[in-house]
């Protein structure tokens, strides 16, 4: 008696280097669209701290570079200044490649 075996390819299991690719670029852009602060409406109003100063990860100067929250705030100021301009660039790569591939 013969039993079939089904050949596990990259579409049966879901697992490919494009998948890991679009975590890695959500990953990425979750970080950078978080805020330490968002204006107030009110003109004489202070502006309203967000969940990374509620976390009292907001980037204080005293803080010390290596511990855990010195590391996690200087990777997301890096996420900030560096990758704000390629990510737009990647993003829009990846929409286009996602529309016309599928």
């Amino acid at each position: 008696p013969s039993t079939k075996h089904k050949r596990l390819t990259s579409s049966t299991m879901g697992f490919t280097l494009g998948t890991l690719f679009e975590a890695g670029l959500l990953l990425i852009n979750a970080i950078a669209i978080l805020q330490t602060s968002s204006p107030n409406l009110d003109p004489n109003g202070a502006p309203v701290p967000r969940i990374l100063s509620k976390w009292g990860l907001a980037g204080h100067a005293e803080m010390d570079p290596n511990s855990p929250k010195g590391k996690i705030v200087h990777i997301i100021q890096s996420v900030h200044t560096l990758l704000r301009f390629p990510l737009i660039i990647i993003n829009l790569v990846a929409v286009l490649y996602l529309l016309l591939v599928g």
